[in-house]
């Protein structure tokens, strides 16, 4: 019998050009073609087992997006966060103490600088930030700020008052000056100079000590624990 035929071997389908019946001493023999010029089903099952692709390749991606998001997301944040410690520590060091004793540390920043500069070139050459604590307010305490003269300021204290008061002078310019026990609460803060919708002003920032704070931002709680912690 001649012609194209399909016979199964081993549970593969075989597309064969020709078969031919032999028969010798009784046995009869099948003689078998396989026709290469016809895809045959293994080779079709095999191509297409290699090209599907293994759930592993998508399924566990190397480098998830999510972990690389969030990857970038942390690394953004550390450098935002390192630039923010370089620009306290440069604050710190570019203010100095110019006037009493103290241990104290108190900073201007950059902006509050350039801003008391203005003044000062406007009214008075002396004139600077008086900053005053005092109990009172929606969260106990507050805090007054108000331009006036230093010279002056110092000159009013009565005798064994003014060692009392402390000068903070930036490099760049401005001046700052307070009394010992409003330096003890605004300690380790810093003048900053805000332009906002509502306006601008100078305000207190950075506190380590302040606990909670209302939204007008001059009254304040102190955390005295806190402190006797830094102190202790």
């Amino acid at each position: 019998m001649l012609g194209t035929k399909y016979f199964a071997i081993s549970k593969r389908i075989l597309t064969l050009k020709s078969f031919k019946p032999l028969t010798l001493g009784g046995t009869t023999i099948i003689t078998l073609r396989y026709n290469s010029t016809k895809p045959s089903t293994t080779t079709t099952n095999s191509n297409a087992n290699s090209s599907r692709l293994k759930p592993s390749s998508f399924a566990f991606p190397s480098s998830p997006t999510s972990q690389q998001s969030s990857s970038t997301t942390t690394s953004t944040n550390d450098s935002i966060t390192s630039s923010q410690q370089q620009e306290d520590i440069n604050d710190f060091r570019a203010t100095k103490l110019i006037h009493g004793k103290t241990n104290l540390s108190f900073a201007i920043t950059e902006r509050a600088s350039k801003k008391l500069n203005e003044i000062s070139q406007q009214d008075n050459q002396d004139s600077g930030l008086l900053i005053q604590v005092e109990s009172g307010g929606c969260h106990g305490f507050q805090y007054n700020l108000k331009l006036t003269n230093i010279d002056k300021e110092l000159q009013q204290q009565q005798d064994g008052d003014a060692n009392d008061l402390v000068v903070f002078e930036r490099d760049q310019g401005g001046k700052v000056i307070m009394n010992e026990s409003s330096l003890m609460i605004l300690q380790d803060s810093k003048l900053d100079y805000t332009k906002e919708l509502i306006g601008s002003q100078f305000k207190i920032v950075d506190s380590p000590y302040t606990s909670s704070a209302c939204g007008c931002g001059s009254s304040f709680d102190f955390d005295f624990d806190k402190l006797s912690q830094k102190e202790g």
